[in-house]
């Protein structure tokens, strides 16, 4: 059942990160990286990003690398245990899994990340770094409860 759960989340956060991105390249212009324009709190804008964590690693065959070791480390970690047997590892696990494979099939189709959500001062971001950042904060609650 735990491979079932990371496969599942890992595959409905990639679509729905592939289908929220498609949707807002149609129907909102791309904007400027840096445009001084005051705007909402929280607001849709459109932007392709060739900086980030990905940009370093620009080669189709080193981004793929990284990315299947990355998998590799989900699934071993899982099978040996080293994160505990709570019910929600393998949900965080794959809600990384899912976010970095949105991003990487960005990086590899376009040679940016398409970000979108806008909230306050923070960066311009999208569903992919939401789950990235949902999935880790998921697994390091389930380590700290195993510490306790």
């Amino acid at each position: 059942m735990v491979w079932l759960e990371l496969i599942l989340t890992a595959a409905l956060v990639a679509a729905a990160d592939q289908i929220s991105k498609a949707v807002v390249l149609a129907r909102w212009p791309l904007v400027a990286l840096t445009t001084g324009a005051p705007r909402a709190f929280v607001s849709i804008r459109c932007m392709l990003n060739r900086q980030g964590a990905l940009a370093a690693f620009a080669g189709a065959p080193a981004l793929a690398a990284l990315w299947a070791a990355m998998i590799l480390l989900a699934v071993l970690t899982l099978h040996y245990g080293l994160l505990g047997h709570g019910a929600f590892v393998p949900v965080g696990m794959g809600a990384m899994v899912g976010g970095a494979t949105g991003n990487v099939l960005d990086r590899l189709r376009r040679g940016a990340v398409v970000d979108f959500v806008a909230i306050g001062p923070w960066p311009v971001f999208n569903l992919a770094d939401a789950a990235l950042v949902a999935g880790t904060g998921l697994i390091l609650l389930m380590a700290l409860d195993n510490n306790a």
